[in-house]
C-alpha cells in the first residue's frame, strides 16, 4: 500500500521537487497566519481581513490565463524560477517593514498585491510542471501527494505559528518565509529538464499568444467533462475561502481566544485536508472521480454549516477537519481529473483556466464574506457560503446523474 501511495516519487526530479515544495509551503502557511492575525490586530476589522485576501488573489483572477499561455510556451522550470524568486523578495520586504515597526496596512496591501502576480505566473506553471516531472500513468499520484504536501503544511505550519506569536513578532514569521523558497530554489536550479518540444514553441509571438488564449479556454469551456468539472470548483472555491479568511474572527469573538486558537482552528481543517489528499494519492484509478468530486462537496457544505453553528471546540475541530478533508477531495481529485483529460500542448492553457476559478474566486468570495460579515456576521456568512457550494455540488450531481456518469 505505501508504495502505491508513494510511486511518483521514484522519479528523482519530481523527489526532490516535492520536497523543496514541502518546506516552501510550511514557511507560506506560517506567514500566513502571522498577517492574518497582524492585520487582525492593527484594524480588528473582517472587512480588512476580506481586502487584504482579496487585494492578494485578484491578479491571478486577471492574469492567471497570460500565465498558462507562459507554461505552454516557455520553460515551466524557468517561469518557476523567476516567480518563486521574487515572492522571496517581497517576504523579506514585508519582514524588514514589520520587525522595525513601520508596518501600516496599506503596505500589507501593496505587497501582497505583488505576491498574486507572482502567483498568477506560479499557480498554472506549478500544475502543469508536474507532467514534465512524471509520466501521465502517474499524474494522479502526484497530484494527490501534491495536495498532501500543501496540506500537511496548512496543519503543521498555522499550529507552529500559533505558538510561535505567543513570543515571536509577526516579522520574524515573515524572514522564516523568505529563508523557506532557498531549497526550492536549489532544486529548480539544478533540475535538469528535456528541451521545448516543437508544439509548445510553435505560437511564441504576441498575436499567436493570444489565439493560444483562446484555444485553451475554448477547448475547456467546450469539453463535456471539464466545463460542468470548473464550474462547481469554483463554488466550493468560494465556500471554503469564506471560512479562512473569517478565521480569526472566529477564533477571536466565537472561542475567545488568541493565534494559538487561529493555528488550533486552521490545523483542524488541515488534519483533514491531508486525509483527503492521501486518499486521491492511493487512488490507481481515474473512471469514477466526478461521482467523488459531487458527494465530497456536499459533505463538505454540511460540515460547513455545523461549523458555522458551534459554539464549544470540541465540535468545531471535528467538523473542520471534514470540511477540510471535502473541499480538498474537491479541488485535488477535480485537478486530477482534468490533467488526465487533457494533453500536454494544452496542459498549462488548461490548467491556468482551473487556477483562475478555484483562485480566482477566491477574492470575490473572500471579500464579499468580510463585507458580509460586517452586516450579518460571521456565523450566518459562513452558513450562507456553505448553502451556495451545496447547491453547486448538488447540481454537478444532479448533471452526472442525468448523462449517467453515476
Amino acid at each position: 500500500m505505501w508504495n502505491n501511495l508513494t510511486r511518483s516519487l521514484r522519479n528523482r526530479n519530481y523527489r526532490r521537487y516535492f520536497f523543496g515544495q514541502l518546506v516552501s509551503m510550511h514557511g507560506t502557511q506560517m506567514a500566513n497566519v502571522a498577517q492574518a492575525w497582524l492585520v487582525y490586530s492593527l484594524t480588528k476589522s473582517s472587512f480588512m481581513l476580506g481586502l487584504v485576501n482579496f487585494t492578494m488573489l485578484l491578479p491571478v483572477l486577471l492574469f492567471g490565463l497570460f500565465g498558462g499561455v507562459l507554461a505552454d510556451h516557455v520553460s515551466r522550470r524557468h517561469l518557476m524560477i523567476g516567480s518563486q524568486g521574487f515572492a522571496m523578495g517581497l517576504a523579506f520586504l514585508l519582514a524588514f517593514l514589520a520587525l522595525s515597526g513601520r508596518i501600516e496596512v496599506w503596505h500589507i496591501l501593496v505587497i501582497v498585491f505583488f505576491l498574486g502576480m507572482a502567483q498568477a505566473v506560479d499557480m498554472p506553471v506549478r500544475q502543469s510542471l508536474l507532467a514534465d516531472l512524471v509520466p501521465k500513468s502517474e499524474l494522479s499520484n502526484a497530484v494527490g501527494l501534491n495536495s498532501g504536501a500543501f496540506n500537511v503544511a496548512r496543519f503543521v505550519g498555522p499550529a507552529a505559528a500559533g505558538m510561535l506569536l505567543l513570543s515571536w513578532e509577526e516579522g520574524f514569521l515573515f524572514a522564516l518565509n523568505g529563508v523557506s523558497y532557498l531549497l526550492l530554489l536549489f532544486v529548480l536550479l539544478t533540475m535538469r529538464l528535456p528541451a521545448l518540444s516543437a508544439d509548445r514553441v510553435e505560437k511564441i509571438g504576441g498575436a499567436g499568444r493570444l489565439d493560444a488564449l483562446k484555444e485553451g479556454v475554448s477547448h475547456a469551456w467546450g469539453h463535456q467533462q471539464i466545463q460542468p468539472a470548473l464550474i462547481h470548483v469554483g463554488m466550493v472555491s468560494m465556500m471554503g475561502t469564506a471560512f479562512i479568511v473569517l478565521m480569526p474572527v472566529f477564533a477571536d469573538l466565537r472561542f475567545a481566544g488568541g493565534p494559538e486558537m487561529l493555528g488550533i482552528l486552521l490545523s483542524s481543517a488541515g488534519i483533514g485536508s491531508i486525509v483527503g489528499a492521501l486518499n486521491l494519492a492511493r487512488r490507481t484509478e481515474t473512471g469514477r472521480l466526478p461521482p467523488i468530486i459531487a458527494r465530497a462537496g456536499i459533505l463538505g457544505a454540511v460540515a460547513l454549516a455545523l461549523f458555522a453553528q458551534s459554539d464549544t471546540l470540541l465540535l468545531a475541530m471535528p467538523v473542520l477537519a471534514v470540511a477540510g478533508f471535502s473541499v480538498t477531495t474537491v479541488i485535488a481529485t477535480t485537478n486530477a481529473h482534468i490533467q488526465v483529460l487533457i494533453d500536454n500542448q494544452l496542459r498549462g492553457r488548461v490548467m491556468s483556466l482551473f487556477s483562475v476559478i478555484f483562485i480566482g474566486m477566491a477574492p470575490i468570495g473572500s471579500l464579499s464574506a468580510g463585507i458580509l460579515a460586517e452586516l450579518i456576521g460571521v456565523q450566518m456568512t459562513v452558513t450562507l457560503f456553505a448553502l451556495f457550494g451545496g447547491a453547486g455540488s448538488i447540481i454537478f450531481a444532479l448533471r452526472l446523474s442525468s448523462s449517467k456518469a453515476l
